[in-house]
Formats: C-alpha cells, structure tokens, sequence
C-alpha cells in the first residue's frame, strides 16, 4: 500500500475531530438561529458530528483501499468517477443510518425536509473533498516518483561516464610515446630505460586508481609531471609545469586523471616549437586549482579535447555544485578545476 496520507493514522485519528466541529458550526451557521438551535442541540450534537464524519471518513478510506486493488493504476479514468460515485453513496448512507438512530432514539422524531438537505450537500461536498485531496496527494507523488526515477537514471548515467572516463586508457598517448621510445631507443639506451619507466608510471596510475573516486591533488600532481616527460620527448623539452601549491592545498581531492586531462588537453591545443616553449602554471585560487599557460591555440582543436571536458565536467557535477571553468583571456589560458573537499566523520564512544 502507497503510503498516501489518509492512511496516516494522525490524519486519521485529529481529521474527524476538527472537520467534525467545523461542520457542527457551520450547521448552527447555515440555520442563522444559534439561540433557537441551542434549544434543539445539546452539546452531545458535537459529538455526534465527530462520530458521523469519522464514519463518513474512514468508509471511503475502505473504499480506496478495495478499489487500489480492483482498479489498479491503469484503469485510473475509470477509477476517478467510480471512486467518487461509491465513496458518496456509502458515505452519505452510513452518515444518513447513523443520523436516523440518532433521531429516533436520541432525540424522539425524525429529521425535517430541511435538515434532511443540509447533511446531504455537507457530505456530499466532504466525499467530494475527501477524493480531490485523494486525487491530488496521488499525482504529486506520481510526479515526484517519476523525476526521482530521472535523476536516478541521469545519476547512472553520469557514474557511468565517470567509470568510463576514469577507466579510460589513452590510446594516441601510447602510440606517440612507443613511437618517441623507438627513436630514443637508437639515440640513447639509458634514456629509453628512463622512458619506459616513465611511461609504465603513467598507465600504473591509471590502473592503480581505476576504482578510486577521489585523490588527493599531490598524487594527481605526480601524475601530471610524469605525463609532461612523457610528452616532453615529441616536443623537445619544451613543455614545463610549475606549481605553486602549497602542502596543505596539496591534501584536496580531485577525480582520478583530472589533471593529466587538463593538461594533456592543453598541450595538443597549443602551437609548440624549439622557439615557442609551453610553461603551464598551476596555483589555488579560491575553491579551484587553476591551470594556466600562453594562449597559442591550433587552428584545427584536437577531436577529443571537447568529448574529454565535457565528461570531466559531469563527473565533477556529481561532487560538486562549482563548475569548471575555460577562460581565455589576456593572450593566456585558464583552466579552473573546482576542489573537493571531504568531510571527515568523527565517532564518539
């Protein structure tokens, strides 16, 4: 059973008690005669009005439980006016019964035309209420149901895409350096040995942090020096990366292969040459790690920069509500990485 409110046993148990005593006023109010109708009720009529709209409350309450079971959710155009038309009927003959005892045993005579009409429209008009606020409470946790179930899927989505990209091995990264590695291989022996190694670093971390969701920012900067000697080979030693982090800014969190991205990125975006070196610079800067170098772009973009960023960006979504940030600005580039910063839960025994 969905947990709709009128099955709420507070909704249940305080409903008839305020709507009861609200009808009982409104009654005195209808018949403009409080003075004549104090005559006729007691103050046991306020109980009585209690006891019927309980009666009145909870029959239809039955009614939906039942019909939840016969008319399930996709015979709903149907289930509206039925539900409606029983609950009425079996609610204002059970408040009619009750009403008739009443009389006849409480009071010594039936009920006047009059009377008679007035309990007719007011639980008719509850019965009525009664559905609407039904009806209402169902679509809205229809609607909440169904974008709890979008974001569930885009949440998937976006983890997938973070698997993917964290799982990603670079494939041209591989084959420019076993191509730079055959050359330093006839040029010299010790230097390939150092290549090899380096280049075994470069796939160990992407391995070795394959199922990690977070890494600290000194582990992802090791990362990105060693991709730089990578790519230093192809371009001549001109590729250089400073950093000015501090170590306490080295302790943030970053996703796995953040920075190699970035700055691998940049490099295949820039004109390189012996008389055109590229120094990347990175440094904090409020909530972001900025990478920044010389604006010298290519003029075709390289195919992957694009697909790259973006999942970079919706992985980050999902720690983050800081975006990452492309600037160009002052004939320099600007990437901002936005921190993430992990709470520490402390236990006390």
């Amino acid at each position: 059973m969905k947990r709709y409110f009128i099955h709420n046993p507070f909704f249940r148990l305080l409903t008839p008690l305020v709507y009861g005593v609200m009808a009982y006023l409104l009654v005195l109010l209808i018949n403009n005669n409080v003075s004549q109708l104090n005559d006729f009720f007691s103050s046991q009529e306020v109980y009585v009005f209690i006891v019927l709209m309980y009666l009145s409350l909870e029959s239809m309450r039955i009614v939906i439980i039942l019909l939840d079971k016969f008319l399930p959710e996709r015979y709903l155009p149907i289930r509206v006016p039925v539900q409606f038309i029983i609950t009425t009927l079996l609610s204002v003959a059970l408040v009619f019964l009750g009403l008739h005892l009443y009389f006849k045993y409480g009071v010594g005579f039936s009920m006047s035309g009059v009377q008679t009409l007035i309990f007719l429209i007011l639980f008719t008009v509850t019965a009525l209420l009664y559905n609407i606020l039904y009806f209402s409470n169902h679509y809205l946790q229809k609607e909440n149901t169904l974008k709890l179930s979008i974001e569930k899927q885009q949440q998937e989505v976006l983890e997938a895409e973070m698997v993917e990209f964290k799982n990603d091995v670079n494939p041209e990264l591989l084959y420019e350096s076993l191509e730079s590695l055959i050359t330093l291989m006839y040029r010299d022996v010790e230097q390939a040995e150092e290549y090899i190694d380096c280049l075994a670093s470069a796939y160990r971390y992407v391995l070795s942090n394959r199922h990690k969701e977070l890494v600290p920012v000194a582990t992802e900067l090791e990362a990105a020096k060693n991709l730089v000697k990578l790519l230093n080979e192809k371009h001549f030693g001109q590729l250089r990366l400073e950093s000015s982090l501090e170590d306490a800014e080295l302790d943030a969190m970053l996703i796995p292969g953040s920075l190699p991205i970035i700055i691998e990125s940049l490099v295949r975006n820039t004109i390189i040459s012996r008389f055109e070196p590229m120094i990347i610079r990175c440094y904090w800067e409020d909530d972001y790690i900025t990478i920044q170098s010389k604006l010298n772009d290519r003029l075709l973009q390289h195919p992957n920069t694009e697909l790259a960023m973006n999942r970079l960006q919706r992985s980050y979504s999902l720690y983050s509500d800081l975006t990452l940030i492309k600037v160009k600005a002052y004939e320099e580039n600007y990437i901002k990485l936005p921190v993430i910063r992990v709470a520490e839960e402390i236990t006390t025994y």
